[in-house]
């Protein structure tokens, strides 16, 4: 499970594919599969069969006589859960669009045994996609598995049949949080422990596995994604539980509280998504985005003693997926995008890799296996010595949120749509590259041919320090090439841009023998761009450019193409020119239950008595503080745009824009909001001069824009979204625009750089298109504006006339 903090670390809905019963699609590529290595145990929960994330397999990995196969590929509907591997059968959940099933596959092949449906299909919104989002657990032949709502059952591995059946919401009043019940249920003995968050002692509770009977019930921390581990300490068996804000040690048998250590300070959720690691004798490791942390637990005549290890900012990601393995005294993993060596013992890193690339890992003989966001199994050396890769396939169009899984001589990985099997052959082949060379620069032009004549020279220093000295100022334009260079002493490189539309991190090339970085990229002219350079996971401005953009907090530098000028609204009114004034309204909601100072824009001539047509800005903050909005009020009302008072609404509750609050804002923002505007300032009664504008920034406000017009006709009669991405209640508002007809008008803004995000399967211009359509077949008629600058402010902000012209023209 995972936050997209990015984060709400969101996530985005997906399409969803069933899946196809009888035999797989084995040979996709038409390739004869050689002869797999048998080997490696089974492997019966998330953290497969020792519960530290390693394959009892030893010996099949020896040398370099091994690699990658494809074995054979299958559809699978949007779930979570890491892929199960036991007596011959895979086991993992699933959507098929209307229910939430268990399924039992042939390992071999893929061809389905049988299914068990758990519920409904879980909705997923900005925060979580459709489907289950736990792991089960197989032991004894019977699959133990939690639905997203709160189902805990048990089947038979044989057969699927139902052993028994409970409701933790309804029965035990466990407390769902977040996107829906993610723990993976715990074998232990006669028991299956579960974290079930509820109330009154009931934070974990333990069931016997035979009839589902409740045995105990213990703590009142509140829990949100996390799952117990059970501990060998001495020979004996301990359960471990993660809560919110603490670590427990239990009793198997009884779930008396042997000892508690509290992980977190203060009012903040401490490791929501952890899923706790063994590490050594009696060390227990935790991670989440932002920081890690070792608890030592020992057992001593008086009792337990716990104390915190060490705690740093390495291996800083979330969920089950992204938790480090230990091997031989080290933890790998990742730390965001990178894959990190860490010293066990002290928390210090020893080295980290962008190769390759986030995703999910096991260790299988010394080796880790990776489940890339590029779909590609990659196996890697564990060694603190630094990263070696020594094979690589293509398994899946992207990875996801689960690791992969091992047994019997092949790798299982899944995502929202397949399922795939890798298996490890006795015939080595080599493994795709993972370090860009000379011939695979892009050297074009004037500037390829300097690169050329540089890597060439025998005086590198003196052929750099002229070129420099020639282009002081960067990036380097040359027609539609723009050339990114750096200049300096860094262990990594790499430049993110929003003409970069995945958001992806692209390394820079480095000319042998140099501290000489570049990159270069074919763009629009007259377009206006923003990008910054990475190393590892720091943020850096350019310093060959004194041009930025953005709040202090995360600068920006701004890169313009040629031809670009700057628009004439957005400069600085001249002195004689009269302007508008900013007021600021208190705002307290009482369905919301919160307040929030919302800035009001008065026109010139404010004071001279007429009633004035009315802008909701959605998200409204960054309008003014990013946007200039206001200087552009400034500049066109009363040229092009006609005088109008503009409501500026920040954002103050998580979910508001496009996530599960919508429907409550936007009904609070109509009952409450417009009544206390009307009663504040001279504001025309009638919809026709009303109008709602939003701008995606981190997702949201264009959407909630369009949303409060469709399903709010009566106070709203334009809408218009500068970018566009999907919120919560989407079929709602596709149902909406497809609906009865009213008389409305829509404005879209969007960039040929858009967000795009194929592994969530997300294009934000893709969207916004897709409501486009259905408003004009419905008989609308939006506006539509396509411009081929990046996304966000920077680019918003210059295009702001256009919108503003086309809600409220002068007449």
């Amino acid at each position: 499970m995972h936050g997209r903090t990015q984060q709400s670390i969101c996530f985005a809905l997906l399409m969803l594919f069933s899946v196809a019963g009888g035999a797989a699609n084995s040979e996709p590529r038409g390739a004869r599969l050689t002869t797999a290595l048998q080997g490696g145990s089974d492997w019966p929960s998330w953290s497969g069969p020792q519960r530290d994330l390693t394959s009892t397999s030893h010996g099949l990995l020896d040398g370099d006589s091994f690699g990658l196969e494809l074995a054979w590929t299958r559809t699978l509907g949007s779930g979570y859960s890491v892929v199960l591997a036991t007596q011959g059968r895979i086991v993992a959940t699933f959507s098929d669009g209307e229910s939430d099933y268990v399924v039992a596959l042939d390992a071999s092949n893929g061809a389905e045994h049988w299914r068990y449906r758990i519920s409904s299909t879980y909705k997923g919104d900005t925060n979580s996609d459709d489907g289950p989002l736990s792991t089960p657990t197989v032991d004894g032949g019977v699959v133990y598995g939690l639905g997203t709502s709160g189902a805990l059952f048990a089947v038979s591995l044989a057969d699927g049949t139902e052993r028994w059946r409970r409701d933790l919401v309804g029965d035990l009043g466990a407390v769902m949080r977040g996107a829906g019940f993610a723990t993976a249920p715990t074998v232990l003995g006669d028991l299956l422990v579960v974290e079930t968050g509820g109330n009154d002692g009931r934070a974990i509770s333990a069931f016997e596995r035979e009839t589902g009977t409740l045995r105990w019930s213990v703590g009142d921390d509140s829990v949100t994604y996390q799952s117990p581990l059970v501990l060998d300490l001495e020979g004996e068996p301990l359960l471990v539980a993660v809560t919110d804000q603490n670590l427990l040690g239990l009793a198997p048998e009884t779930g008396e509280v042997l000892w508690q250590y509290r992980h977190t300070e203060g009012e903040r959720g401490g490791f929501g998504a952890a899923q706790p690691v063994p590490v050594g004798e009696g060390g227990i490791f935790l991670n989440d985005g932002r920081e890690s942390a070792l608890f030592q637990v020992r057992k001593e005549a008086e009792g337990f003693s716990v104390e915190e290890a060490w705690r740093a900012r390495v291996l800083r990601s979330q969920g089950n997926f992204a938790s480090p393995v230990p091997h031989e005294g080290h933890l790998y993993g990742f730390s965001g995008s990178f894959l990190s060596c860490v010293d066990a013992a002290t928390g210090e890193e020893v080295w980290r890799s962008r190769p390759p690339g986030r995703g999910g890992l096991v260790l299988v003989d010394g080796h880790l296996f990776v489940l890339a966001r590029s779909g590609d199994v990659v196996v890697a050396e564990a060694t603190p010595e630094g990263y070696v890769e020594k094979a690589r396939v293509n398994a899946l169009d992207r990875g996801y949120f689960t690791r992969p899984s091992f047994a019997g001589g092949f790798v299982y990985v899944r995502n929202l749509t397949h399922l795939s099997a890798v298996a490890i052959t006795a015939d080595a082949e080599p493994s795709s590259r993972t370090q860009v060379t000379e011939a695979d620069w892009d050297l074009r032009g004037d500037f390829g041919r300097f690169v050329r004549e540089l890597a060439a020279s025998e005086n590198k220093t003196e052929k750099l320090t002229a070129f420099l000295a020639e282009h002081p100022t960067r990036p380097i334009l040359e027609g539609t090439l723009v050339h990114f260079v750096y200049h300096g002493e860094v262990e990594d490189l790499a430049i993110t841009s929003n003409f970069i539309r995945d958001g992806s991190q692209q390394a820079m090339h480095r000319v042998e023998g140099t501290d000489f970085y570049f990159k270069s990229f074919e763009l629009p002219q007259e377009a206006v761009f923003t990008y910054r350079y990475w190393v590892f996971d720091r943020p850096m401005l350019d310093p060959g450019n004194p041009r930025t953009f953005g709040p202090e907090n995360d600068r920006r530098s701004l890169l313009t193409t040629a031809g670009w000028e700057a628009p004439s609204h957005l400069l600085e009114p001249d002195a004689t020119s009269e302007r508008g004034r900013l007021e600021v309204l208190r705002w307290t909601s009482e369905s919301l239950e919160n307040a929030r100072e919302v800035q009001v824009y008065l026109p010139p001539g404010y004071d001279d008595g007429a009633d004035y047509p009315l802008l909701v800005v959605i998200d409204g903050e960054p309008a003014l503080s990013d946007g200039q909005m206001h200087v552009s009020l400034d500049n066109l009302i009363g040229k092009t745009v006609a005088p109008i008072v503009v409501v500026f609404v920040p954002t103050v509750q998580g979910g508001e824009l496009g996530g599960n609050r919508v429907t409550a804002y936007t009904e609070a923002l109509v009952e409450e909001l417009i009544p206390l505007l009307e009663e504040s300032y001279r504001i025309d009664a009638h919809r026709r001069s009303r109008a709602v504008l939003g701008q995606d920034r981190y997702g949201g406000a264009g959407y909630t824009a369009m949303y409060l017009a469709l399903l709010q006709p009566e106070t709203f009669s334009k809408a218009a979204a500068q970018s566009y991405q999907r919120g919560a209640f989407l079929e709602e508002l596709f149902a909406a625009a497809s609906g009865e007809k009213h008389d409305l008008e829509f404005v879209f803004h969007w960039s040929s750089h858009d967000v795009l995000d194929p592994y969530f399967e997300f294009d934000a211009r893709g969207e916004a298109q897709s409501l486009a359509t259905a408003l004009e077949e419905n008989g609308y008629a939006p506006t539509v504006f396509e411009s081929n600058d990046g996304f966000g402010w920077g680019m918003w902000q210059g295009r702001m006339d256009e919108i503003l012209e086309a809600l409220f023209p002068v007449r």
